[in-house]
């Protein structure tokens, strides 16, 4: 059997959930206070903080579609943000039902930082992997994703009252 032509066997699930889990676990995912490259931050913060990095504001109910997250639990995350000062909501001028999010000056510089660090992981990743496999991977890793179901939380973080 060639490999555009494989069956889908359950030694191949098997096989993929054991590949998965050990990235998981060797990238640093199960850390649920500390992102990946360091920072004393929940990974889902650390996603809001660099979204709202590149999007300079957000409205907090796509966010919530952004990360794939339920609108109730970006809005914990976002009042956990505001605490520490990373985060301002702001309504909008000509509707004040909509809230925007933005990040504070303090929020800047440590979604910077997170910014850079995850960038430099993500280089020295890339580097451990032989030039000539690296279109394979970022191809897989594409596949990968469009083959994973949306989750529930993902369809709750569409809507526009923030």
């Amino acid at each position: 059997m060639t490999q555009g032509t494989r069956a889908n066997r359950p030694a191949d699930a098997q096989e993929l959930r054991t590949s998965f889990h050990l990235v998981i676990r060797r990238f640093g995912l199960l850390d649920s206070d500390r992102t990946p490259c360091g920072h004393p931050l929940p990974i889902s913060q650390a996603h809001a903080l660099m979204e709202l990095l590149h999007s300079g504001s957000i409205r907090q109910g796509e966010l919530a579609q952004t990360l794939g997250l339920s609108k109730s639990t970006v809005s914990r995350m976002v009042t956990q943000l505001e605490s520490r000062g990373f985060v301002e909501r702001k309504s909008d001028r000509f509707d004040g039902r909509v809230r925007f999010l933005i990040l504070t000056v303090r929020g800047n510089k440590v979604a910077q930082s997170v910014d850079k660090s995850s960038l430099e992981r993500f280089s020295t990743m890339l580097n451990g992997i032989p030039a000539e496999a690296r279109g394979r991977v970022l191809d897989a890793l594409e596949v990968l994703q469009r083959a994973i179901p949306v989750q529930s939380g993902e369809q709750q973080g569409h809507g526009d009252e923030d």
